[in-house]
């Protein structure tokens, strides 16, 4: 028997009772009026005990759209969306709320709920390969507020021994905290900076090691650790450069050069002029060989030429000749110190002309260099800088923003003009850092270019466990041989690019994946933890959402109205004053009826 059938039987009994007892009362005044108020009381009591509900009418729009649940979304917002289907791809948001429909992936939306024209997406939103699969369906995107922490991060993920490595980012931080961003490898701080509002950081350091390392970049609020991610490193050995230097005569700077060089491992050449056709030679690093006229097959053993001004314009005219062919058609690389008494018109001068400010003496000034946030300490300028002239690139200037060293193209090669002979002064000055920094800029930007058959490119570089590793291979035939974690990629040429190939591998383990058969490649590819870079990652998800929403906007304004039938239970409420209100009335007539 079930509950609405026990309660009903018992009123009835209730009411059978209470009126057979009204009758007999000796007195027969109100009679009637004292019946309706027990049969409203008994009816009062019944609807108390009995749960009733009514159907009425509520209209909504015909909009046939649905909720997607991400990471990070608010409860609260989904208040909104009472009489809409709710998805999820996330198994702990299932937990969480039970009633959302888990999916396996996006296209089960498409393939499994046609009737579904748009999501509403709450939360950190999705990423680009998700996103993909929507193809196109209408979004409207209710992101969550930016977590704080590194909100972007990048670094040379690949460096030869010797090399700086920078790792550059963005802080969120919208609560104006004092945070503590801190660069370690094997458990010891390389470098710090400290952040306060959001912005941009940039840290540095010279790994020490070789081969497949992993530091650490760390953020801390006081003593609390907010972020501890990992941050792999390729570092490969470095194939030693070997240099000429061309002196007109001998002088500090040509020497402290030649010493720099040797002591970082460079093959060094010196040749310097002596009187007529003679010259001193020299060799650091590298076996002794003749000098005394450069043809184009003895410069085919150098990756760099430095050379004064004067010291190029007194070469004769078949090494004159050999050098030109050897820059612009085998990609030689020259670097050209200016001087006051060198003329204008020489082909390695033609994309530099200078202006020398008459009346002006030598002042001091910092410079900066190109790739460099801080400026150099200050060294003495002579009153000259180079005019910019289109299809150069400025590599150096002083702090009212002229240009004093400029690099461009010539041919094969590149040809590097510099109005700078004595930043021998910052070594004498115990300033190596800026010393190092100016010459590694200048012959890492013009040395000889060496071809690889085949170099591979990671697109996605914080791929992580059970993700896509999707690369690019630059390659004139087909990368059959090309394995990544010994998996052999299938790779799809472009067809606006013959040399382009793309492909990827799933990845199903974390850390270091091998790369086989290739040269010149980004070295090992390295796949990170489920945990790791979450900030990051979550930040990248509410940009490409929003801009997938932007371009795939979902508007209803046309939807048509639809009305639903919905049951809503009776508050008792009502029924409670109705029972007052009879038992007040049969004690209040039995009160003044004795009377």
């Amino acid at each position: 028997m079930t509950w609405n059938s026990i309660v009903t039987i018992v009123c009835l009994v209730l009411l059978s009772i209470s009126v057979w007892k009204e009758v007999r009362r000796v007195s027969k005044a109100n009679l009637v009026l004292r019946i309706i108020a027990v049969a409203i009381a008994v009816a009062a009591l019944a609807c108390i005990a009995i749960p009733l509900t009514c159907q009425t009418g509520q209209t909504v729009s015909d909009k046939h759209e649905a909720v997607l649940l991400t990471d990070g979304f608010n409860a609260d917002s989904l208040k909104k969306y009472l009489y809409v289907p709710v998805f999820t791809t996330s198994s702990p948001i299932k937990k969480e709320y039970p009633t959302a429909v888990l999916l396996n992936n996006l296209a089960e939306v498409r393939a499994d709920h046609p009737g579904i024209t748009g999501l509403h997406i709450l939360g950190y939103g999705l990423d680009e390969e998700e996103m993909k699969v929507l193809s196109g369906m209408p979004v409207a995107f209710h992101p969550a507020p930016q977590p704080t922490g590194i909100s972007s991060i990048g670094w040379n993920h690949n460096l030869k021994a010797g090399e700086v490595l920078k790792v550059q980012g963005r802080f969120n931080d919208p609560e104006n905290k004092n945070y503590l961003v801190i660069l370690k490898g094997l458990n010891v701080t390389l470098d710090s900076v400290a952040v306060k509002t959001s912005g941009d950081f940039e840290l540095h350091t010279t790994p020490k090691t070789a081969g497949n390392i992993v530091y650490r970049l760390i953020v801390k609020s006081g003593q609390d650790t907010l972020e501890n991610e990992s941050l792999p490193l390729h570092i490969g050995p470095v194939k030693p450069l070997k240099v000429l230097i061309l002196a007109s005569s001998p002088d500090f700077e040509n020497r402290f050069l030649k010493n720099w060089l040797s002591a970082n491992g460079y093959a060094v050449h010196v040749r310097t002029t002596i009187s007529k056709d003679k010259y001193s030679t020299e060799a650091i690093n590298a076996p002794q060989i003749a000098l005394t006229g450069l043809s184009a097959t003895t410069l085919q053993n150098f990756d760099v030429v430095v050379g004064d001004q004067l010291a190029l314009q007194n070469l004769n005219s078949g090494e004159s000749a050999a050098l030109k062919q050897q820059v612009t058609q085998k990609g030689l690389g020259l670097i050209v110190r200016a001087d006051s008494t060198g003329k204008n018109d020489s082909w390695f001068q033609s994309s530099f002309p200078v202006y020398r400010t008459s009346g002006q003496t030598q002042n001091s000034s910092t410079l900066v260099l190109s790739g460099q946030t801080q400026p150099t300490q200050a060294l003495r300028l002579d009153p000259v800088n180079i005019v910019y002239k289109q299809g150069t690139q400025v590599l150096a200037s002083d702090i009212k923003n002229r240009s004093l060293i400029s690099a461009g193209m010539a041919g094969a090669g590149k040809v590097i003009f510099s109005t700078l002979n004595n930043t021998y002064n910052w070594m004498l000055a115990g300033d190596e850092q800026d010393y190092t920094a100016y010459w590694s800029l200048l012959i890492g930007k013009v040395a000889r270019q060496v071809s690889v058959s085949r170099s591979l490119i990671v697109l996605n570089e914080l791929a992580g466990f059970n993700q896509q590793i999707n690369v690019e291979v630059l390659s004139a035939s087909q990368p059959d041989s090309v394995t990544i974690a010994g998996v052999k990629p299938a790779f799809a040429q472009s067809d606006a690019v013959p040399f382009l190939w793309s492909g990827g591998v799933w990845s199903s383990k974390t850390g270091w994946q091998n790369v086989g058969n290739t040269t010149g490649s980004a070295g090992d590819i390295y796949v990170f933890g489920d945990n790791d870079w979450q900030t990051v990652k979550n930040c990248r998800k509410i940009f490409v959402t929003n801009r997938y929403a932007k371009e795939n906007l979902l508007n209803y304004t046309n939807a048509g109205q639809k009305v639903h039938q919905i049951s809503r239970q009776i508050p008792k409420i009502w029924f409670y004053l109705l029972l007052l209100a009879a038992c007040t009335y049969l004690w209040a007539e039995a009160k003044f009826s004795v009377r």
